[in-house]
């Protein structure tokens, strides 16, 4: 199934969701992330943070978690180079300043946030509109993720976070296209 169809007709189910199916399935996925979680040994996470009024899956529930069960795991977010098509990676505390993007995504402050290196990641929380079952993703096009996950060290364990369940449609993919270990949903963890 080609990428752009299949974005389309994703992003369209996630708007069509009722806040209450919304928040259904942020408490399922907050849920089952707990799991993955528990059974891992992380020191580092990266963790996207939601763009306002899009219905993005609610990371900032996974981020109070961890803040307060695993204090010892450092949690970063992303900030997208300006002009560029690249990702700089900084920690994430409750002093963080965030400024929003020009897609109305919170940012930590480049000036006052401390920079990471990819190499440092244990896991990457990844954002999707769609998955396969052979553990390929269909992201919002801008190939962010595909570059910055080469970066990671070969260890690093790359989770979808999914509002859905895999498609039974094999998605086209390139060759660049990072598949993923795993992806969480509502209704399971899936390993690939």
């Amino acid at each position: 199934m080609d990428k752009s169809s299949l974005r389309t007709e994703y992003l369209q189910k996630r708007k069509d969701l009722t806040a209450e199916e919304i928040t259904i399935r942020n408490e399922a996925i907050l849920a089952n992330t707990k799991l993955f979680v528990d059974r891992m040994s992380l020191k580092t996470i990266h963790i996207f943070l939601p763009q306002y009024g899009k219905n993005e899956i609610d990371t900032w529930k996974i981020i109070t978690f961890l803040n307060a069960s695993y204090p010892e795991i450092r949690i970063l977010a992303p900030r997208v180079v300006p002009g560029t098509r690249e990702m700089e990676h900084f920690l994430l505390t409750p002093e963080t300043k965030l400024i929003d993007s020009r897609w109305k995504i919170p940012e930590p402050d480049p000036a006052t946030s401390l920079k990471i290196s990819p190499q440092e990641i244990d896991a990457v929380l990844i954002p999707l509109l769609a998955f396969d079952q052979n553990g390929y993703r269909v992201g919002y096009g801008g190939g962010y993720y595909d570059r910055f996950l080469p970066q990671c060290s070969a260890n690093a364990v790359k989770v979808g976070l999914s509002y859905f369940e895999a498609e039974e449609r094999a998605i086209n993919r390139d060759s660049f296209d990072v598949k993923m270990d795993f992806c969480i949903t509502p209704l399971t963890i899936v390993r690939f």
